[in-house]
């Protein structure tokens, strides 16, 4: 098969690779797309600490089920050419956090594309336990999106944002416009977002958003001004710098939340004697559970979610360019590289 292989830091080859082999409880999937997430761009550049060269990136992906391995219980087994994407994310399922139900956080965990061998690729290799079938769904392709999709369900769930409330997003990258589309979705009436990138902007105003300043003493004033001088019952930061972290804090109405998302910067300093004062909840989101995968999946092949950024379709063979033009700050919302299966 044909893979886009890390060779060094920066530098991408496309490569014929051995075609895996499914090993016991395994399905081998031919993919079709394969979106390059954010956190890929950190390894790209030899700054995330996880990804190495050598590594096959990739873990946002969709394909047709190619052949099996041994022991797959046949509740589990689909027809072969079956459309199916697959949770990414592996977690033991016995460790204390995985059975208090915090499967995202498993000290053990493995993403493919990340510790293993990822989606950029012809053909991958999954738990069959893993994988959701997506062709009985309206548009099963929508589910390249679901993984970053499960991660924004995930975060607003972290919050007490309901329906007529109102709630701000920091950055309006692709985890930030899927921020916005749950929030619509949950029926939050005051949307509010920032963004830096100009070609950005029109989607997440597709969601029903207002942009604000990105500057942060502008921000929270305007914040303050739509509602009625309190702030925003949630704030959600999808780019996690030290000024969007301070930024949040600030722009929360006393007693609000705030949920910390993107992890742009290692370390920052928050004004805590403010947050007690003003009793504001912070928390975290990290990826999400396997039961917010599959919700992810349904709402998107159903329409009822939407990714509203721009598309970019391109062969593996472009998948070097397409990472050097997301890190010099191009606008498209998510770009799938589409492996050439013959066959599929």
């Amino acid at each position: 098969m044909q893979a886009l292989v890390l060779s060094d830091v920066g530098h991408f080859d496309l490569v014929t690779l051995d075609d895996p082999v499914p090993g016991p409880g395994e399905v081998r999937i031919a993919v079709t797309e394969s979106g390059i997430c954010g956190s890929e761009l950190g390894g790209f550049l030899g700054t995330d600490g996880l990804r190495k060269p050598g590594l096959v990136f990739g873990h946002e992906f969709v394909g047709v089920v190619d052949a099996y391995g041994p022991d797959v219980p046949m509740e589990q087994h689909l027809p072969l050419g079956a459309s199916v994407t697959a949770n990414p994310l592996r977690s033991c399922g016995v460790c204390p956090i995985c059975v208090a139900g915090h499967e995202n956080v498993c000290p053990q965990r493995k993403l493919l594309g990340g510790h293993i061998h990822g989606s950029n690729a012809g053909l991958i290799v999954v738990p069959a336990k893993a994988v959701h079938r997506v062709d009985h769904l309206p548009d099963p392709s929508s589910s390249v999106f679901a993984e970053p999709t499960a991660c924004a369900l995930r975060a607003v769930g972290r919050t007490r944002i309901s329906a007529g409330g109102s709630a701000l997003v920091i950055g309006a990258g692709p985890i930030g416009l899927l921020l916005l589309e749950v929030l619509r979705f949950r029926g939050v009436e005051q949307l509010f977002f920032t963004e830096r990138v100009e070609g950005r902007v029109a989607a997440a105003e597709a969601s029903g958003a207002t942009r604000l300043s990105d500057d942060p003493e502008a921000l929270v004033r305007q914040i303050k001004e739509l509602t009625r001088g309190l702030g925003a019952d949630a704030v959600f930061d999808a780019v996690g710098s030290a000024d969007t972290r301070t930024s949040a804090t600030l722009a929360a109405r006393p007693g609000g939340d705030v949920c910390f998302v993107g992890l742009h910067s290692a370390d920052g300093m928050l004004p805590l004697r403010d947050l007690i004062r003003r009793e504001v909840a912070c928390t975290t989101s990290f990826a999400y559970r396997p039961d917010e995968f599959g919700q992810a999946v349904e709402l998107l092949g159903r329409g009822e979610l939407v990714f509203r950024g721009e598309v970019v379709r391109a062969g593996l063979a472009d998948g070097q360019h397409w990472y050097e033009q997301l890190i010099k700050g191009h606008p498209a919302g998510k770009v799938v590289l589409q492996p050439s299966n013959p066959g599929t």
